[in-house]
């Protein structure tokens, strides 16, 4: 454990931020991030600029961009952005700004043949370029061949997920998830086959109501929320009634550079087993073996500010012939309210001076003690926003 005095001090801008010992590399013998990554408004303003804006985020269903013109918009914290299906063929993606006086392009989805400003009608062709503007003929402060939308980084993983990330110098998403979508395929087969459906699967609790009703917003760091999300450890003091939804004894979990993920039998079907994977930073995926082919996405955590937690979008897909209809009726409002509460005292206990930083449990059968997930994942926090 460490002392305050062996504690490293950094400055960055008015803050002091603290970077004391980190997460190793070795899960068995590695201690947990210190308690300002989960406090400190510096750091958080780090974690903004060096991990969400440098990192991969799910944008939507490439079923909605099939025919050029074809566009969705999205947004990560406050930068707002476009992705479009070119004349070419191609995916593009640029800042949702207008070069003219900064207004919002496009909402939604839809396709357009070229994108117009609704503030002052200056339009720009599917490749971001400035084509016309009124008065440009008066203005020669104004290139038009210089003006072009600010461009962003997309990629499509198995043929299915459109991912933007605003880092543009970022290497492609695909070829580094070459594992994890193999993982996806093996456990769903017909994972290529799936299109997004309109219909959310979960229906209201008439008592509970949803399962976002119960979990959010927490009043904790997102870096909490996730850390509990890719553990159990907590699961059999902490959730009671778990074993209900799925088995404990049969448990596992993986950590991996870019993602974990959570497999284990789940009741009330024979052979049937819960999955979750989670694609780092945020982005969780589930499915039940044993039911119709099916795959949820859902971010997660999203901050809103270094000590509170929302919920974020999503997708769910399904064989395009499904009706809906599923063997199970899970709820999972009682563990959601329970995480809740959980992750809001461990943000509490990141205030005290007892406290500095822990360290992972770690089982060599990744059962369900173990925090490898939860260690895999900080050390990806770690590799953007880490000073050491």
């Amino acid at each position: 454990m460490m002392h305050t005095h062996e504690i490293k001090r950094e400055r960055m801008g008015n803050a002091n931020l603290i970077y004391p010992k980190l997460p190793s590399e070795d899960p068995a013998n590695s201690v947990t991030l210190h308690k300002n990554y989960y406090t400190d408004q510096a750091i958080f303003e780090q974690e903004k600029q060096d991990l969400f804006y440098k990192t991969w985020h799910y944008g939507g269903w490439v079923g909605d961009l099939k025919e050029p013109g074809q566009y969705l918009t999205t947004s990560l914290f406050d930068q707002n952005v476009i992705i479009i299906r070119g004349q070419d063929g191609e995916l593009a993606g640029f800042y949702n700004v207008c070069k003219h006086r900064g207004h919002t392009l496009l909402n939604g989805t839809g396709r357009v043949t070229r994108i117009t400003c609704p503030y002052h009608s200056w339009v720009y062709d599917l490749k971001g370029q400035l084509k016309r503007a009124r008065a440009s003929e008066t203005t020669p402060a104004l290139d038009m061949d210089s003006v072009q939308l600010t461009p962003i980084n997309v990629d499509v993983v198995a043929g299915l997920f459109v991912f933007f990330n605003l880092d543009v110098d970022a290497p492609a998403l695909e070829p580094e998830l070459s594992e994890f979508v193999a993982d996806l395929e093996r456990e769903i087969p017909e994972l290529r086959d799936l299109v997004r459906s309109a219909n959310p699967r979960e229906e209201p609790d008439p008592e509970t109501g949803t399962f976002l009703d119960n979990a959010y917003p927490v009043e904790a760091n997102w870096k909490i929320v996730m850390e509990n999300f890719l553990e159990c450890y907590h699961c059999k003091p902490g959730h009671p009634g778990v074993e209900a939804l799925f088995a404990l004894n049969d448990l596992t979990y993986e950590g991996h550079n870019l993602w974990a993920k959570q497999k284990s039998s789940v009741a009330g079907i024979e052979g049937g087993k819960q999955i979750f994977w989670t694609l780092f930073p945020n982005l969780v995926l589930s499915t039940v073996v044993g039911e119709k082919p099916y795959l949820s996405m859902f971010v997660f955590a999203v901050p809103d500010g270094p000590t509170r937690t929302l919920p974020g979008y999503g997708g769910y897909y399904q064989l395009p012939d499904d009706d809906g209809t599923r063997i199970l009726k899970q709820n999972f409002n009682q563990v959601g309210a329970e995480d809740k509460a959980l992750c809001e005292a461990a943000q509490r206990g990141m205030r005290s001076l007892g406290y500095e930083q822990g360290v992972f449990m770690y089982t060599p059968d990744n059962s369900e003690c173990t925090e490898e997930a939860s260690h895999a994942f900080s050390r990806f926090v770690m590799r953007y926003v880490s000073k050491n």
